[in-house]
C-alpha cells in the first residue's frame, strides 16, 4: 500500500482547530487567527482544514496564496480579484476589498492568506483593512523567523488576530498518524526513528514515508510495519530541503557537510575544520545550533539537513570529510565512550589506515551503550584486520545481544584454543555457557565448563565454578546454585564475567528459595559491577530482572517496579534490542501491580525477534498470556500460550510460571478444575526444586481459583518465605478453607497494601461469596463492591472468583441512587430535593435497603455500593 496525498489525515491539531473556530466566529473578540510555524509543520493544511469546516451557506471562503514572484506585483496575491491596476491605487484597493467581501444575504466572509510574510505592501494593506474594519474574518499563515510587512505584523501585535504557534507533531501524534496512514501498527523502534529524523515535521514525514514505501525498506511483515536499512532522501525531499535552506556559500555548505558526517562537533573543532566565519554564518542563518554550556557542541538544526547533504555529496568527498574529522578527534583529549565510538566509525569509513585496537575498544564501548549492531560491525572490522581472539569474543557477544545465536556459535567455534591465555579460555567458556543456556542446552553448557576446567590451573577455576552456579540457577536448582556461587566468589582470580555470573546466580537462587531479604547487597554489587565494565553492560538487564523477580515473589511490588523503571529509564533513548528487554521487564512489573491494560499495550506490540526463541520471548509471552487471561480474553490468551508451548524454550527455573500461565488460560475459559490442577503441577515442580517462593505463588494461585486444600502447606511456607506475600497467601487460604469471610476481607486488605491488587480483588470476591452464603447480604454487597472497584482499577479484570461474586444486587436502581447520595453526606431532605421526591419516600427507600442488606447506618449502606 502506498498512501496518496488525500489519505494523509490531520492529526494532533484538534485544539488548534477549536481555537481557530472560536476566533473566526468572534467569540473571543479576535477577528481571526495568524498560524505561525516553521516550514513543513502543517500551517497551510491546518488553514485549509479550518476553512473547509465552515458551514456552506452561512460562510463564504476565499483563499489567496502569496509567493516570492507575486511579491514584485502590487496586489499580486489578490490578482484574482483585481481589476485595472492602472487606475487610482485606492480605487483598485477598494475594488479588491469589495470583490473579496461580497456575499449572499446573511452569509459571512472568511479570507485565508497563505505565506502572508511574502505579501507586497499593497496586499498587506488590503489584509489589514479587512481586519481593522471587520469586513471579513481572516486566517493567515506565516513562516516563523521570516520578515513580514509592517501591516502583517500589526495583525497580531495590535491584537487584531490571535496568533497560534504551530508546533511539530509529538512522538505520540506522529505514531498515531503513521498507524492511520499505514493501516496497521508500526514497530516501535521504527516509529521512534521516523519521529527523530523528521522532528514531527508533517511534510518531511510524508515525503520520507512515501519514499521508504516505494523502496521497500518500509514493509509489512508478521502483522506489523518494519523499517529496515538506512533511509534515502528522495529527490523531491532533497529539493524541498534545499528550497528551505536556500543558496549557500561554499564555506557555509562545508559547515553543514562536516556536521552531516560527524555531528556533534565542538564549536572549536568545527571552526578548525571549516573556519570560524563560516560557522558563525551558518549559525546566524539558523542552519546549525550551538550549545551554550558544556563543550559547546554544534548540531544541524534539523536531522534531515544531514540526510540531504550526504545524499548530494560524492563518496570521495564523504571519505575525505570522515578522514579529517577522525584525525581531528584523535587530537582531542579523551572525552568519553561516545566520541571513541564515533571516531572508530569515521575511521572505518575513511581513507585512514585500519586500526584494530581502536575498533576493539570502540566495539566494547558500543556494547556499553547497548548498540549491539554497531558493536558487531566494529568487532567484525577488528577481526578482519587482525584483532584476534579478543575481537572474536566481542563479535560473539554482540551477536548474542542481537539474538543471532547461530552466528555467535559459529564465531566462538572458530576460535582456536592454541596460544590463548588462561583468562581468555575462561572468558570464552563463560560466554559459550551463556549462549548454550539461551539455546536451552544446559548439558552442553556443563560440558563446555568441564572442558575448560581441564585446560586451566586450579587458581583460574573460580569463574568456571560460577558457570556451574549459572547453570544450576537456570535449571531450577537454587541450593546448588547458591553453594557454587559462594564458592566462586571465595576463589582467587575470578574474572569480571565470572563474578557477574556468580552474583546473578545468587540473586536467582535467593529469590527462588524465598530469601528475598538477603538479595539487596548482592544485587547492588552486581549492579555496580555491570555499570563499571563495558564487557558486562548487557548483564545489567538480567541482573535487574532477577532482583525484581525475587522482590515480586516476596510481595515487594513497588520496590520491584522501581528497579525496573530506573533501569528502563537509563536506556529510554537507545534503539534496538534493549527496548524489547525494557518492554518485557515493564510488562512483568505492570502485571504484578495489576495494571493489565498497560501490560497488554507493552507486550502486544510487534515482537522484534523473528525466530522468537530464547529467554525474552518466553517470558514475554508468559506474561502476556497471564494479562490476557486475567482480563477474561480467553482466545487471545490461548494464542500467546501457543507461542510459549511451540516456539519458546522455557527455562527450568521458570517452568512453574509457564504452568501458571496455562492455568490462567484454563480459568479464563471457565475450566477452574483443570486450572487448579495446573497450578498444583507448578507447585509440585517448584517443591521438587526447593523453589519455596515459587511454590507459594503457585499454591496461592490455586487458592484464587477456589481450591480449599492449600492452607496447610501455605502455612508452612509462610515461615520459610520472606516478605508480606506468604503470610497474606496463608491467611487467604486458611480463611477460604474455614469459610471465614472476615479473614478473607483482611487478606484482601493485606494484598492491597503490598500492591498486589489482583490478589486483593480475588480475596474480596471470595469474601463476598462467603458472606452471601451466610446470609450477610450487606457485607456481601460491600465486599463485592470492593472487588469490583479493584477489578476496574486493574483495567477490567475478569477472574473466576470475581465472576462468582458478581451476583445480581437485591437493591433497585432507585435504592442504589439514594444510598449513593446518602453516602456523600446529603441529608434526607437534600436528597428529596435533588430527586424531586418527598422526604418520606427517601426514608422508605433507605429503610427497605437496610432490610434487604441487613445493615443499618448511612455509612454501612454506602459501603454496599462503593466497597469502601
Amino acid at each position: 500500500m502506498e498512501p496518496s496525498a488525500s489519505m494523509w489525515p490531520l492529526v494532533g491539531r484538534g485544539e488548534e482547530l477549536r481555537l481557530i473556530n472560536t476566533a473566526l466566529t468572534g467569540a473571543d473578540g479576535y477577528g481571526g487567527v495568524v498560524i505561525a510555524g516553521p516550514p513543513g509543520v502543517g500551517k497551510t493544511r491546518l488553514a485549509d482544514e479550518a476553512l473547509a469546516d465552515i458551514r456552506p451557506g452561512r460562510w463564504v471562503s476565499r483563499w489567496a496564496r502569496a509567493t516570492a514572484s507575486a511579491r514584485a506585483l502590487p496586489l499580486g496575491a489578490f490578482a484574482e480579484w483585481t481589476g485595472d491596476i492602472a487606475q487610482d491605487p485606492m480605487l483598485v484597493v477598494r475594488g479588491v476589498i469589495d470583490h473579496l467581501t461580497i456575499a449572499p444575504n446573511g452569509a459571512k466572509v472568511v479570507v485565508g492568506v497563505d505565506d502572508a510574510h511574502l505579501l507586497d505592501d499593497l496586499s498587506a494593506f488590503v489584509l489589514l483593512q479587512l481586519v481593522q474594519r471587520r469586513l471579513a474574518s481572516v486566517v493567515v499563515t506565516i513562516r516563523t523567523g521570516e520578515s513580514a510587512p509592517d501591516a502583517v505584523t500589526a495583525l497580531w501585535k495590535d491584537r487584531h488576530l490571535q496568533r497560534i504557534e504551530l508546533q511539530p507533531l509529538s512522538e505520540e501524534e506522529t505514531g498515531h498518524l503513521l498507524t492511520t496512514i499505514l493501516g496497521g501498527a508500526l514497530e516501535p523502534t521504527a516509529a521512534l526513528r521516523l519521529w527523530h529524523m523528521t522532528r514531527g515535521n508533517a511534510l518531511y514525514l510524508r515525503h520520507l514515508v512515501e519514499q521508504e514505501l516505494r523502496s521497500g525498506r518500509l514493509s509489512h511483515s508478521q502483522g506489523a510495519w518494519i523499517w529496515s536499512g538506512q533511509p534515502v532522501v528522495s529527490p523531491g525531499l532533497a529539493d524541498l530541503i534545499d528550497s528551505q535552506i536556500g543558496r549557500l556559500p561554499d564555506t557555509v555548505g562545508a559547515v553543514l557537510d562536516f556536521l552531516a558526517v560527524g555531528e556533534p562537533l565542538t564549536e572549536e573543532v568545527l571552526a578548525d575544520l571549516t573556519g570560524a566565519d563560516a560557522v558563525e554564518a551558518a549559525h546566524t542563518a539558523g542552519l546549525i545550533t550551538v550549545e551554550h554550556h558544556g563543550r559547546h557542541e554544534a548540531h544541524l538544526a534539523h536531522p534531515l539537513y544531514g540526510e540531504a547533504r550526504r545524499a548530494q555529496a560524492t563518496p570521495l568527498r564523504l571519505r575525505c570529510i570522515r578522514s579529517r574529522i577522525a584525525a581531528a578527534l584523535a587530537d582531542e583529549p579523551d572525552s568519553g565512550t561516545r566520541d571513541l565510538v564515533r571516531r572508530a566509525v569515521l575511521t572505518l569509513e575513511s581513507d585512514l589506515p585500519s586500526d584494530p585496537p581502536l575498533f576493539m575498544a570502540a566495539a566494547a564501548g558500543a556494547l556499553s551503550l547497548f548498540d549491539a549492531d554497531l558493536a558487531e560491525r566494529l568487532a567484525d572490522a577488528a577481526v578482519s584486520t587482525g584483532g584476534g581472539c579478543d575481537a572474536q569474543f566481542l563479535r560473539a557477544s554482540a551477536l548474542m545481544n542481537l539474538s543471532r545465536t547461530g552466528q555467535a556459535e559459529e564465531v566462538l567455534a572458530q576460535i582456536s584454543t592454541e596460544d590463548l591465555t588462561d583468562e581468555q579460555i575462561v572468558d570464552i567458556a563463560c560466554l559459550r555457557t551463556v549462549l548454550l543456556l539461551v539455546l536451552n542446552r544446559p548439558t552442553d553448557a556443563v560440558s563446555v565448563i568441564d572442558e575448560a576446567t581441564q585446560c586451566v590451573p586450579m587458581t583460574m577455576r573460580g569463574s568456571l565454578i560460577a558457570g556451574h552456579a549459572g547453570v544450576a540457577s537456570y535449571e531450577g536448582r537454587p541450593l546448588d546454585a547458591l553453594n557454587a556461587a559462594e564458592r566462586a566468589l571465595r576463589s582467587p582470580n575470578v574474572t569480571d564475567i565470572g563474578t557477574a555470573w556468580a552474583l546473578n546466580a545468587l540473586v536467582v537462587a535467593l529469590g527462588d528459595l524465598g530469601r528475598a531479604d538477603q538479595m539487596a547487597p548482592i544485587a547492588a554489587r552486581a549492579r555496580d559491577l555491570t555499570a563499571s565494565s563495558s564487557r558486562l553492560s548487557a548483564y545489567r538487564f538480567p541482573a535487574g530482572d532477577y532482583h525484581a523477580r525475587g522482590l515480586r515473589l516476596a510481595g515487594h511490588i513497588a520496590e520491584a517496579e522501581k528497579i525496573v523503571t530506573d533501569l528502563c529509564r537509563e536506556v529510554a533513548d537507545v534503539p534496538g534490542w534493549v527496548q524489547s528487554m525494557s518492554s518485557m521487564l515493564m510488562g512483568q512489573a505492570t502485571l504484578a501491580a495489576g495494571r493489565l491494560t498497560e501490560t497488554r499495550k507493552l507486550l502486544e506490540q510487534p515482537f522484534p525477534y523473528p525466530d522468537e526463541v530464547g529467554y525474552i520471548p518466553a517470558v514475554w509471552n508468559i506474561t502476556l498470556t497471564q494479562a490476557r487471561a486475567m482480563l477474561g480474553d480467553h482466545m487471545a490468551a490461548a494464542e500467546s500460550m501457543h507461542k510459549v508451548d511451540s516456539l519458546c524454550r522455557t527455562f527450568a527455573y521458570r517452568k512453574p510460571e509457564q504452568l501458571l500461565a496455562c492455568a490462567w488460560v484454563a480459568a479464563a475459559g471457565g475450566a477452574t478444575t483443570p486450572a487448579i490442577e495446573l497450578a498444583h503441577q507448578g507447585a509440585a515442580h517448584a517443591a521438587e526444586h526447593e523453589q519455596h517462593a515459587v511454590e507459594m505463588l503457585c499454591l496461592h494461585t490455586a487458592t484464587r481459583f477456589g481450591d480449599t486444600t492449600t492452607a496447610h502447606r501455605l502455612h508452612e511456607l509462610a515461615s520459610q518465605v520472606d516478605g508480606p506475600r506468604a503470610p497474606a497467601a496463608a491467611l487467604h487460604a486458611a480463611a477460604l478453607a474455614a469459610g471465614n469471610p472476615d479473614g478473607l476481607r483482611n487478606a484482601s486488605a493485606q494484598f492491597e497494601e503490598m500492591g498486589d491488587l489482583l490478589s486483593a480483588m480475588d480475596a474480596a470476591a471470595h469474601a463476598a461469596t462467603t458472606y452471601r452464603s451466610r446470609g450477610r447480604n450487606g457485607s456481601a454487597l460491600t465486599a463485592a463492591a470492593r472487588a469490583q472497584r479493584l477489578a476496574d482499577t486493574c483495567g477490567g479484570a475478569d477472574t473466576p472468583a470475581l465472576r462468582e461474586a458478581q451476583q445480581p444486587s437485591p437493591l433497585t436502581a432507585r435504592q442504589r441512587e439514594v444510598i449513593t447520595l446518602a453516602a456523600q453526606g446529603l441529608s434526607n431532605k437534600q436528597i428529596a430535593e435533588k430527586m424531586t421526591l418527598s422526604v418520606r419516600t427517601i426514608e422508605g427507600h433507605l429503610h427497605r435497603a437496610a432490610l434487604k442488606t441487613g445493615v443499618s447506618g448511612r455509612g454501612d449502606l454506602g459501603a454496599t455500593i462503593t466497597g469502601e
